[in-house]
């Protein structure tokens, strides 16, 4: 599966107590993707990753906030005149990702 920042190889998951199996934990996660209830609430989820409650005041009422390093452009790297700071803020972008343009 990988290997983690401080060298550990990344082999393994623990499957969660109510999963028997590996293929009953993706029979069961299929099961509520596709289920009534996740089809029926399927357009909420778009609005808050790529809609009207991904930014602003109604990103603010859906808590649908996140740190402000997670937002594109919110810093302008080039313009961080220190080494260290510069390569922090990349660090934590390429660790932690970016919530969509």
């Amino acid at each position: 599966l990988g290997v983690r920042q401080g060298g550990q190889r990344v082999g393994d998951v623990e499957l969660p107590p109510w999963a028997s199996s590996p293929l009953d934990f993706v029979r069961q996660s299929r099961a509520a993707l596709e289920s009534e209830v996740a089809s029926g609430r399927l357009h909420e989820w778009i609005d808050l990753i790529f809609g009207a409650k991904q930014r602003g005041a109604a990103a603010t009422a859906a808590a649908n906030v996140f740190f402000y390093l997670t937002y594109e452009g919110a810093v302008d790297l080039e313009a961080v005149a220190d080494d260290a700071e510069r390569e922090a803020l990349r660090t934590q972008v390429a660790c932690f990702g970016q919530t969509p343009p």
